[in-house]
């Protein structure tokens, strides 16, 4: 079993992003799926959101 890339509190962009996030929640797909990785950031009007992307999508910060 491969051990997850992320984990809560890391803090994650976008690989052609900017906007740095930070990991809320992983959770592992099936059958050689990648996880999943529940994010929250900060958007354009300064209020607190929620995302959710596929794991290859993001990279550390």
């Amino acid at each position: 079993m491969d051990e997850q890339k992320f984990k809560a509190g890391d803090w994650v962009k976008e690989k052609n992003g900017t906007t740095g996030m930070s990991v809320v929640e992983y959770s592992v797909g099936g059958s050689g799926d990648g996880g999943r990785v529940k994010v929250k950031y900060k958007n354009e009007e300064n209020e607190e959101v929620e995302g959710e992307f596929a794991e290859d999508e993001l990279v550390p910060l």
